[in-house]
């Protein structure tokens, strides 16, 4: 199913992706989620924010800063939103159909009392946020499995290789050069400082490991 969100036109099986990373993993079809965080989860911040927080951070890669629920609620988020969207793009494409009006499918309010002016999200919703959210912490929380998605897409390439470059991973090549960027960066704001990356009960980020492959290939000296 094609959806229209950003400005490229990308594959996006919620149920499946909302299962995590082996079954990708399983069918070399990794590709999928990876288009799915370069598009989409990549949202969250600004392309700006995302080439300073990983100049500031080297060798550590765009994914141990998204965090499993940054997953779930992207997911969550297109599900909620699919068939308004998809209408409205039947409508433009075609004026003069009529058809019901689309709602969202997770935050339609029947039944539920608002609070604050608030959208509630319906048992469905949460359920769905939830069990992807638990899903993708399980991803987190496994060391090899977590390290093989850093990995591949570490590896992967889009077919525009420039969509993935806000993204990229900053390699250094020399202690000289990274006490540089630790000096010219070394004062933030207190609300850049805060809350970037990886966030648990525990505070630690999620562990993974480099393979031999990516690092040869990276140009660094380690």
């Amino acid at each position: 199913m094609i959806y229209t969100i950003t400005d490229e036109n990308t594959v996006v099986e919620l149920d499946p992706l909302s299962e995590g990373f082996a079954r990708y993993a399983n069918s070399n079809m990794e590709h999928y989620i990876f288009e799915f965080m370069l598009n989409y989860v990549r949202r969250m911040k600004s392309d700006m924010d995302w080439r300073k927080l990983l100049k500031k951070n080297p060798e550590k890669p765009f994914l141990l800063f998204v965090t499993p629920s940054d997953i779930a609620f992207t997911l969550s988020l297109i599900k909620n939103g699919r068939g308004v969207w998809n209408q409205a793009i039947r409508q433009q494409d075609n004026p003069t159909q009529i058809e019901r009006k689309a709602l969202p499918l997770f935050t339609k309010g029947e039944g539920r009392k608002r609070e604050s002016g608030r959208t509630v999200w319906n048992d469905e919703g949460l359920n769905f946020y939830y069990t992807a959210e638990k899903n993708w912490k399980k991803v987190y929380n496994d060391k090899d499995e977590f390290s093989d998605l850093c990995n591949k897409w570490e590896q992967w390439e889009p077919e525009d290789k420039s969509r993935k470059n806000p993204i990229r991973t900053n390699w250094r090549k020399n202690k000289v050069e990274q006490n540089a960027m630790r000096e010219e960066d070394a004062v933030d704001d207190w609300w850049e400082a805060e809350n970037m990356g990886y966030t648990e009960e525990t505070d630690d980020e999620p562990e993974f490991y480099w393979n031999d492959e990516v690092r040869r290939g990276t140009g660094s000296d380690n």
